[in-house]
C-alpha cells in the first residue's frame, strides 16, 4: 500500500507561515506538488535536447528530440524534416519515477504539432514498469499507451493544448514515461513535427 510521507521541513515551514498570518490576512493559495516537472529550459535554440536523467533515443533513423525557443518560450520538439531517413522513430524518456510514495499520481503536459498531415506521423505517450533504463533495451520493455489528447492533422500549427490529466495511480514501483514519435524524412506525408512542454507528474496533496 502506498504511504504519504510528510517531510519535517514542510511542517517547519507551515509553522513559520502560520505564525506570520493574522486572522485578517489573505490565506496562502493552494499549490500542486510534483513528483516530476520539466519545462525544457534548454541552453540555445535548435540544439540537442540533453537533460540530466532523461534519455533522448533514436531507434530508427538519426533524428532526435531538440531544444527549441519561440517567442521566449522553451520547449522540446521532434521533427523528421530533412533528416534523410526513410523512417524516424525517436523516444524522449523521463527518469524513473517512484509510484509507491504517494497517492493519486497523474501526468499532464502541453503539446502541439506542425505540418502533420497523416495519422501515421504520430506522437505516442507510453508508460513502462519494466524498462531498465538502458537505451539498448528500450524495445524489449513493455510499454502501455496512455490516452493523451494529441493534436490531430487539422490542429493549428504550434498551438499548444492540454494533454488532459492522465491517471497513473494504478501503477506501482518505478515507472518511466516515454514520448515516442514516428515519422519520415523522405516522405513529405510523414515529415511533420511535435512539440511538448510543461511536463508534470502530480500527486494528491
Amino acid at each position: 500500500m502506498k504511504t504519504f510521507k510528510i517531510f519535517g521541513f514542510v511542517l517547519a515551514a507551515s509553522a513559520v507561515l502560520s505564525s506570520c498570518v493574522g486572522d485578517d490576512d489573505t490565506s496562502l493559495p493552494d499549490y500542486t506538488p510534483y513528483l516530476l516537472g520539466e519545462d525544457f529550459t534548454g541552453p540555445a535554440d535548435n540544439t540537442l535536447l540533453e537533460i540530466e536523467g532523461w534519455q533522448n533515443i533514436a531507434t530508427a533513423g538519426t533524428a532526435v528530440w531538440r531544444n527549441q525557443i519561440f517567442s521566449g518560450n522553451n520547449y522540446a520538439e521532434f521533427s523528421s524534416f530533412q533528416s534523410g531517413s526513410d523512417t524516424n522513430v525517436a523516444w524522449l524518456v523521463t527518469p524513473a519515477v517512484n509510484m509507491d510514495e504517494f497517492e493519486g499520481e497523474a501526468l499532464q503536459f502541453d503539446v502541439s504539432q506542425s505540418y502533420v498531415s497523416n495519422a501515421a506521423n504520430k506522437l505516442e505517450v507510453l508508460v513502462s514498469t519494466n524498462y531498465d533504463g538502458i537505451a539498448a533495451n528500450i524495445g524489449n520493455a513493455t510499454w502501455e499507451p496512455l490516452p493523451a489528447s494529441i493534436p490531430g492533422t487539422t490542429a493549428t500549427y504550434f498551438e499548444f493544448q492540454d494533454s488532459g490529466k492522465l491517471d497513473l495511480s494504478a501503477y506501482t514501483g518505478m515507472v518511466h514515461i516515454a514520448f515516442k514519435v514516428t515519422g519520415s524524412g523522405n516522405d513529405t506525408n510523414l515529415d511533420g513535427s511535435y512539440q511538448i512542454d510543461n511536463v508534470r507528474i502530480s500527486y494528491e496533496n
